[in-house]
């Protein structure tokens, strides 16, 4: 009796399988993919860190510039302020001076309209001149108190742009320049 050989489930073990080495091949063709994807996203990620550190480095520079250009403006404003003798706790006295200067005012402007009229009033020629002078010396005290109204109202307001400089709320110096403003207005107009 011969006996037929019985079919086989897989390959005579003498041949070597085929189908595994496509299988493998694959594989290496995704991971060289995979390996040339990582290299571009590390090349792309050291060219951001690259550009991130030359920002750092300008925002760095221009850090120091605006310091320095803080400095000179702090430095001149001491030096006007100096100047003008105006400080930041100077600002309630400056508004007292400023009241008085106005009150000045009011009074050399009355003082010239009482002298116009006494000019206008006389018939002698001796009075009507003196009368005259009194109005030139009158008026002459309303135009220097007005200087003096003006110069205390740059005090004012330098005084008030120094707390800005000082680190001080925008808001609450814009409400004093407001203030001296209104003030400063009120007070050279009636004056």
């Amino acid at each position: 009796m011969a006996t037929e050989p019985l079919p086989s489930n897989g390959p005579p073990p003498d041949e070597p399988a085929a189908e595994p080495k496509k299988h493998r091949s694959r594989w290496i063709w995704v991971s060289v993919l995979l390996g040339l994807v990582v290299v571009g996203l590390l090349v792309w990620a050291l060219g951001l860190r690259s550009d991130l550190d030359d920002a750092n480095a300008k925002n760095e520079q221009q850090q120091e510039a605006g310091g320095e250009v803080a400095s000179a403006a702090k430095g001149a404003y001491d030096a006007l302020a100096a100047q003008l003798g105006a400080t930041n706790e100077d600002l309630a006295q400056t508004q007292e001076e400023l009241d008085s200067a106005k009150q000045d005012a009011d009074q050399a402007q009355q003082d010239a309209d009482a002298a116009k009229q006494k000019a206008e009033n006389t018939d002698d020629e001796l009075d009507k001149a003196k009368a005259e002078a009194d109005q030139a010396k009158a008026e002459a005290d309303a135009a220097g108190s007005k200087a003096k109204i003006a110069g205390e109202c740059a005090k004012a307001y330098v005084s008030a742009l120094g707390g800005l400089l000082d680190g001080g709320d925008g808001a609450a110096v814009r409400e004093q320049l407001s203030g001296i403003t209104d003030d400063c207005q009120a007070a050279l107009a009636g004056a």
